[in-house]
This record gives structure tokens, sequence and C-alpha cells, in this order.
């Protein structure tokens, strides 16, 4: 496993959290979708209010999107947005706006705008919020499927890295712990 930007820790991504409540609805979307769902930029660039199942508490990412198609036909999938902040913030956005409707760099940027106004250390990116969902679920027993399924990897072999990573994780908390 070799990531380029290790994933944000529970207290880091808390802070990243607590700095986009800062900002507007749309910067405050955008922080909170990647971090508890992970969605690549592209696809909460494309992202409209048809997405999600609002009964369920579900996002849907579709194989096709107008012009639009997600990187792998993996993407296309289905994830339990179950984190009421997250929920709340995307019922407040899409009930003003029928899509997303920006462009990846602009997700890129705005990722970067609010870690800016934080103590972290680490450059911040939406990438670096996707692993950081996906090592979260790991360390919360997620299963291999579940982690494949939900961040739309064509095989198991990157869930493992997650769950890998958040094993390693513990291993470094119980020490200094102890």
């Amino acid at each position: 496993m070799s990531w380029k930007r290790e994933p944000l820790t529970e207290d880091e991504l808390d802070d990243l959290l607590a700095a986009a409540d800062e900002f507007d609805l749309t910067h405050q979307v955008t922080i909170y979708t990647l971090a508890h769902t992970g969605m690549r930029a592209d696809e909460l660039a494309h992202m409209t209010d048809d997405w999600m199942d609002w009964q369920k508490d579900r996002l849907r990412v579709p194989a096709v999107e107008g012009d639009w198609t997600p990187k792998t036909e993996h993407a296309a999938r289905t994830i339990p947005v179950k984190h009421p902040g997250t929920l709340r913030r995307l019922r407040d956005y899409f009930g003003y706006h029928a899509e997303y409707g920006a462009t990846r760099q602009t997700v890129t940027n705005r990722v970067k705008r609010v870690a800016a106004e934080t103590d972290l250390r680490k450059k911040i990116t939406p990438h670096v919020l996707r692993h950081t969902y996906g090592t979260l679920i790991a360390a919360r027993g997620a299963t291999p499927q579940y982690i494949r399924q939900t961040m739309g990897h064509a095989d198991l072999s990157s869930a493992n890295d997650y769950l890998q990573y958040a094993g390693t994780q513990l291993d470094a908390e119980a020490e200094e712990l102890w």
C-alpha cells in the first residue's frame, strides 16, 4: 500500500469539519460529503438531487449522468449516507439546488480553502478525504466487500489496504495510550 497522502485521523477530521462549519453551505457539503461517502471529486462535481434516495438515506452514483460517466464501471454504486450532519447539509443544499454544479477543480479548491483554516500540517485534498472515509469505515469494522462496494473499487485488494492501514493505526494508538 503506497498512498501519496495519508488519511486524516478522527481528530484531524473533526478539526476539518469544525473549520468547514465556519464556511457557507457549499463548502460544508463539499467537506462533509467527501469525508463521509468516499466519493471522488469528479463524482461530487456532477452530483444531482436525483442521486439521493432521501427515503433510505442513500446516494447512488449512476453509470451515466448526461455526458459524464464515472471513472470505472465499478464506480457506479450505492453509498449509504449515515452521518447525520452530512445528511442535514445535503438536504439543505438540495432543497435549493438541483445539482452540485461545479468542476473537479472547484471541489479541490473548496477543500484546500477549508483546510487552510485549520492547524493541520497534512496536505488535504479530496482524495485524502476519500482515504479518510475508507480507513474510518475499516476501523469501525466494515468488511472488505462493504468497503469495495461503497468506494467503487474493482476488487478487494484496495479494500484490504484500508483494513491493513486501519489496523496499523489502531496499533499505533494502543502504543500511545499504554
